[in-house]
């Protein structure tokens, strides 16, 4: 037999995570994409001044 307490308790947890999981969720794509951001950055500036030792010298992105 089915408990309707349970039931109603599952239902009221579930409606008030679904806010939070999408939260969650934007929150790590915007990590994501800032991590691969700064892995590009990090990459491109490793192969700059491995090809180019004197020209990547001081220089920010």
């Amino acid at each position: 037999m089915k408990n309707p307490w349970m039931s109603a308790w599952l239902s009221a947890a579930n409606g008030l995570m679904a806010p939070a999981r999408g939260q969650i969720m934007a929150e790590m794509q915007k990590s994501q994409r800032q991590m691969l951001l700064d892995w590009q950055r990090l990459w491109i500036e490793s192969w700059l001044a491995l090809w180019f030792p004197g020209a990547a010298k001081g220089r920010r992105w």
